[in-house]
């Protein structure tokens, strides 16, 4: 036996809520997390009245640690809490900066303030209030290391027990007794001119100090050499002494019979401007790759550099060019103000250039992607 049927009216009723009630699902489910004009509610609403986003994944406001929102920078979940020394563990948690005499700096690790020490410096005793107590430099019972002990009469000299190689204690230093002039082939013998005329190191006669000469050490002896800088080039030492200038003779630079190209100049002994290289003022340049000398001396390639511009200017071939640094993009094809787009955090411009997220909703781009959730993982708090 049939059911009765339902009368056309009540049918028609029914086709028509049924309809509605998909529309207004559809509706729901439209929103798309790089949908720029959702007006759905601002930051720091209830996430869950957010629609879901493609694939099934929702608009998500809420941070992910250890990223965080704090004062002092653009964007959202912008600040790293696990080593920023300004919000450390949480914003406005600034890592105290320590005086000079604890040998540190402040560093914020894993969310907590913690000091490094400086060179040649240990927290040997592990108590953060006198910082880092040891110089690691010269304590024979922490040498280079906290522990690290010297045996007994030995000293610790630059981080290490004893003197090396070639070197001699000296009370708590190490020299060098063969070329050191306060300490010649002996601890304390200064290398001095002799104070008698008879002395068989004055090797030009009695008292005779040629030119650009002085007494200094050398193997272990003290004896009448050049000066440093000049050389004897015409071996007329006791005649006219160390008469070349080894820092700017052409002929002769840095050392007697080092003769510099014709296009060269001899500059603090040393011949400049080598092959490839043009002089600039007071300098030896690639015109091919110098920035600031691209193409011709003193054409400084135009754009910003440095870490706040995202980027700088290149030279390449001796035509100017601008590199964005990584993470970094110019979006709006303007070089004049850098790579403006920083595409680990810019809503606007997300892991690329015009990829942009639910910025009505609030939605954070955080290490390049527009933060999401599972819609049916509910509303964290």
């Amino acid at each position: 036996m049939n059911a009765p049927s339902l009368p056309r009216t009540i049918r028609l009723a029914s086709v028509v809520a049924i309809a509605a009630a998909a529309a207004f699902m559809q509706a729901s489910c439209a929103r798309s997390v790089n949908d720029s004009t959702d007006t759905g509610p601002l930051f720091g609403a209830d996430a869950g009245a957010l629609g879901p986003s493609n694939g099934g994944m929702c608009v998500s406001t809420v941070c992910p640690p250890p990223w965080a929102t704090c004062p002092g920078y653009g964007g959202l979940c912008t600040t790293d809490t696990s080593r920023d020394v300004k919000h450390c563990g949480a914003c406005n948690n600034a890592c105290p900066r320590p005086s000079w005499e604890l040998h540190a700096t402040a560093l914020c690790s894993e969310g907590k303030c913690v000091l490094a020490c400086d060179e040649l410096y240990a927290d040997c005793n592990h108590q953060s209030a006198d910082g880092c107590e040891t110089s690691t430099a010269d304590d024979p019972k922490n040498c280079g290391g906290c522990g690290n002990v010297c045996k007994d009469g030995e000293l610790c000299w630059r981080g290490a027990c004893g003197c090396p190689n070639g070197f001699t204690q000296c009370g708590l230093e190490c020299k060098k007794l063969d070329s050191d002039n306060d300490n010649c082939g002996a601890c304390g013998a200064q290398c001095r001119a002799p104070t008698t005329a008879a002395d068989p190191a004055w090797i030009c006669g009695p008292n005779v100090t040629p030119a650009n000469t002085k007494w200094m050490c050398a193997a272990s002896a003290c004896s009448l050499q050049c000066a440093p800088g000049f050389g004897d080039c015409n071996d007329l030492f006791c005649q006219d002494g160390c008469e070349i200038d080894l820092l700017s003779n052409h002929d002769n630079c840095g050392a007697c019979g080092n003769k510099c190209e014709p296009a060269q100049e001899c500059v603090r002994g040393a011949c400049i401007c080598p092959t490839g290289t043009t002089r600039c003022g007071d300098s030896c340049v690639d015109l091919s790759n110098d920035v600031r000398n691209c193409g011709g001396c003193n054409y400084r390639c135009p754009g910003p550099s440095g870490r706040l511009s995202g980027g700088g200017p290149t030279c390449v071939d001796g035509e100017c060019g601008y590199v964005c640094y990584p993470g970094y993009a110019d979006c709006d094809g303007h070089p004049g103000n850098g790579c403006e787009a920083h595409l680990d955090s810019d809503p606007r411009h997300c892991g690329s250039c015009e990829n942009k997220c639910n910025i009505t909703a609030g939605q954070p781009c955080v290490l390049g992607v527009c933060l999401t959730r599972d819609c049916d993982a509910g509303v964290v708090n």
